[in-house]
């Protein structure tokens, strides 16, 4: 499968470019969770997304006044900025573009002001696996290229439309997890040594035994944040493949099928009782009523209340 095809119906979460102004003194206890300069900077991200979990995709909106800026390097996470902002930029003295990668041994940083981007982060780890599955070769930090300037309009426009989709609600752990396998593998096939490899072929589908326990799992914990890793433990094989096979095989992302299962469950209980919204929200696995009234519009139209109304009529 191709990876713009891995795209469809991943996400149907509002729209918006959740601008963030200030400037804030940061120093912050570091956290093995997050990129290290996150808290060994000169400022502060005005919005983290995933700080506080294991989430793989992490994400940071900065807006800074500061002309001079050191990026603190960390081994650990591959990082991306997009510039959201028409100033110019430069690394390390070289024109910097929309889309810049982040250095893992740091980089210094100067900015026309003011200056505002949003940082894409995936754990190294996580991109070493889907680069073993993907192309059966070992991943090291060398065989990836950290451009100043990433010349790749198509990825720019990824990273785009994901920080759209994140500005407005904070994405589940799940939709964070499949957005990573995502940007991973575009990462691998754009800047990597790896990228000219012809990669694995279909992974084939999941056996029946192996789908249903999958399925009861997410019928048990549809109220829960559920996580991808979880899902494909329950499987018994690495996130990656399960990704695959399990999209292969029942036509959706886990994500998509995930958010299926919650508003099917949420029409039901709208259908035979008068539970508040906000309790079905939660009962659903949404993280607040407003969650599920958009998710809710945007699959049938309408929102819960008015389906209830026109189902109790």
């Amino acid at each position: 499968m191709k990876v713009d095809d891995a795209w469809k119906g991943i996400d149907n979460g509002p729209s918006g470019d959740g601008a963030g102004t200030g400037l804030a003194s940061y120093r912050s206890s570091y956290s093995p969770h997050v990129p290290r300069y996150w808290s060994d900077h000169l400022i502060a991200p005005v919005r983290t997304i995933g700080a506080a979990t294991a989430t793989s995709l992490k994400m940071s909106y900065w807006f800074s006044t500061i002309e001079d800026s050191p990026q603190e390097g960390d081994p650990t996470f591959v990082s991306a900025s997009l510039r959201t902002s028409p100033a110019t930029a430069w690394r390390d003295a070289a024109s910097s573009g929309l889309v810049s990668m982040l250095p893992f041994e740091g980089a210094q940083w100067r900015f026309e002001q003011p200056v505002s981007f949003v940082q894409f982060h995936l754990p190294f780890d996580l991109m070493s696996m889907v680069c073993a599955s993907l192309f059966d070769r070992e991943l090291t930090h060398d065989h990836l290229r950290m451009p100043a300037d990433v010349q790749d309009a198509q990825l720019g426009r990824r990273l785009d439309r994901l920080r759209h989709r994140a500005s407005l609600i904070e994405p589940t752990n799940l939709l964070l997890d499949s957005w990573a396998l995502i940007l991973a593998e575009t990462f691998l096939r754009r800047l990597s040594s790896h990228g000219e490899r012809n990669a694995h072929g279909p992974f084939g589908k999941l056996p029946a035994r192996g789908i249903a326990r999958v399925v009861d799992y997410i019928e048990d914990g549809i109220d829960q944040d559920l996580r991808l890793p979880s899902l494909a433990a329950v499987a018994g094989m690495s996130v990656y493949h399960f990704a695959r096979r399990f999209q292969e095989t029942v036509g959706v992302s886990p994500y998509s099928y995930v958010l299926v299962r919650r508003i099917e469950r949420a029409r039901a209980l709208l259908r035979r009782n008068d539970q508040r919204l906000v309790d079905i929200a939660l009962d659903c696995g949404f993280s607040s009523q407003s969650h599920l009234t958009t998710v809710f519009r945007q699959c049938l139209g309408v929102t819960p209340g008015e389906y209830r109304r026109r189902v109790q009529a």
